[in-house]
């Protein structure tokens, strides 16, 4: 039987993959990308509170009201996360969108220090340092591609929210199931996004048959399959780490835009994606034996 070390490190590559299927997953629905992301985030929460319910309803009830305004927010920033994000993937190529998106690790570094007195290593940042440069290999070849300074502006906003969403859930995540925190701040993200959906004026109904088959998808793989198990390993693991992490999805998703939505990449993209790969060994094996500070911040708070 595997240790419990290897399935937390084992679980980041399978939720890497996971949420690569994201962007070709939104990329094919016809509904507002609000929309979209609406129901994402609707149903995802659904989920995971009816199971929550079932099994952890002491945990929920006895909830304090510090943490549920710590998970308000983190769904707060979830919710701006997918709505910009989404709409940047119709704004910009998936290549761009999703290496744009993928910077945030850069924040939560920082975040993580002021606010979880987390140390992020040295090498962690040389790992860092040569994804981000991987990705503007990629990016900076996909440019004459759609690229558009409105959606890669989306994006790189939607990669703040994103790092606060990390950081403020390392801090909440302590002492929850993974159930009700994730759905709990899923919950909070879906109430954002069905309040700006409503504001639009768009509407919930599906665009085209297939809508429903995208958003069960979306509901399915990147999010409990992909997402959830980021959150379960906040548990576990420094948030800096799960944000780096995160990287290796530009490298899959540019291959899957390839094969599903035949954008096929340029060279810039294959040796920029070797880059991601690179850069994601050393910053992963340089993080793998947490700091004294790091230890400290995985005990659970009052």
């Amino acid at each position: 039987m595997p240790s419990d070390a290897a399935v937390r490190w084992g679980a980041l590559p399978a939720g890497v993959v996971a949420v690569s299927t994201s962007s070709i997953l939104i990329r094919l629905t016809a509904a507002p990308p609000i929309v979209t992301a609406a129901h994402r985030m609707v149903w995802s929460a659904a989920i995971l509170l009816a199971l929550a319910g079932l099994t952890r309803r002491a945990e929920l009830v006895g909830m304090s009201r510090r943490s549920f305004l710590l998970l308000a927010l983190a769904g707060a920033l979830l919710g701006a996360h997918f709505a910009l994000w989404t709409a940047a993937l119709f704004a910009t190529s998936v290549a761009s969108a999703v290496f744009l998106v993928d910077t945030h690790p850069i924040l939560v570094g920082f975040f993580a220090r002021w606010t979880l007195a987390e140390t992020t290593k040295l090498t962690t940042w040389v790992g860092i340092g040569l994804t981000l440069v991987g990705g503007a290999i990629i990016a900076g070849g996909d440019s004459g591609a759609g690229a558009s300074i409105v959606g890669d502006a989306m994006a790189v906003i939607a990669a703040a929210m994103f790092a606060g969403y990390l950081v403020i859930g390392r801090r909440a995540r302590q002492g929850l199931s993974t159930v009700t925190y994730a759905g709990l701040v899923y919950g909070g993200a879906a109430a954002l996004l069905l309040a700006a959906t409503a504001l639009s004026g768009a509407g919930l109904s599906p665009r085209s048959a297939l809508d429903p088959l995208a958003w069960l998808g979306l509901v399915a793989v990147p999010t409990l399959g992909g997402h959830t198990v980021f959150n379960w390993t906040l548990r576990y693991l420094p948030a800096s780490v799960v944000g780096v992490a995160i990287l290796g999805e530009p490298v899959v998703a540019t291959g899957l835009a390839w094969l599903i939505l035949r954008e096929q990449p340029p060279v810039t993209a294959i040796a920029g994606g070797c880059v991601v790969l690179v850069g994601l060994f050393i910053a992963l094996r340089g993080a793998r034996e947490p700091s004294a500070s790091q230890a400290r911040s995985t005990v659970p708070s009052a």
